[in-house]
């Protein structure tokens, strides 16, 4: 992945700067940062169905947030689905570059273009997430059928970056948020209600599991050596 170069240097670090400068221009910024919105959602609904739940909608908005609606049979089915946005987002950031370090990038673009065109018929129900969604396919799919290897491999990386960059991000936020806001702390502050543990310790959770994620991303795609003895995964 280091290979792929602007003026020498490498994009990934181009694209690292963008991911965390990005979310602050309006537009440009949340175009790029609800691709991991999008993921996170779809995880709550996966699980969600996997344990006898209806999905009733998701709903992207332009402030990067998002909600994933369903009626669950019962108590353990709703943690369940509470506890799997930010792990599975972290998940599918692993997912994605490895990926690319396998030389599937056309591939992972398809890949997000069919999730994300799939959402938008079965569950995306609000005005802007239908539109982000038509945007992100249009893109995708003049990509895959221009079939320049060079800019599909950009693409797949810029997209990789950001859907990890912001499931770590995301999941410190929360982190913070359960602490000093824990009634509005998102997923963290639905576990506090549902199991009766502090919000902070879901938090933690969170950002611990998106923290070993990271890690094992830079370990494994990126060839920085372990710098964690008992993490040799």
């Amino acid at each position: 992945m280091l290979e792929l170069t602007f003026r020498h240097i490498p994009l990934i670090y181009i694209f690292l700067g963008l991911a965390l400068v990005l979310p602050k221009i309006p537009v440009i910024g949340p175009f790029f940062n609800i691709i991991n919105t999008l993921i996170h959602e779809l995880g709550h609904l996966l699980i969600a169905l996997l344990l006898g739940g209806k999905p009733k909608k998701i709903e992207l908005f332009k402030d990067k947030s998002g909600t994933m609606v369903a009626a669950m049979p019962s108590k353990f089915s709703s943690f369940m689905v509470s506890i799997s946005g930010y792990l599975f987002s972290s998940l599918f950031a692993y997912f994605s570059f490895y990926m690319i370090s396998v030389g599937y990038e056309r591939g992972f673009l398809i890949t997000l273009t069919i999730i994300s065109l799939f959402a938008m018929i079965l569950w995306i129900r609000n005005r802007y997430g239908i539109i982000w969604v038509l945007g992100f396919v249009l893109l995708n799919g003049f990509l895959i059928y221009w079939n320049q290897i060079y800019w599909i491999r950009v693409a797949a990386l810029l997209y990789a970056t950001f859907i990890g960059v912001e499931a770590f991000v995301s999941a410190w936020i929360v982190f913070y948020l359960s602490i000093f806001q824990s009634k509005n702390a998102g997923d963290a502050t639905l576990l506090a209600k549902t199991t009766h543990l502090p919000a902070f310790l879901w938090g933690l959770l969170f950002a611990l599991f998106s923290t070993l994620i990271t890690y094992l991303i830079l370990v494994h795609f990126f060839n920085i050596p372990p710098f964690i003895p008992f993490l040799h995964i």
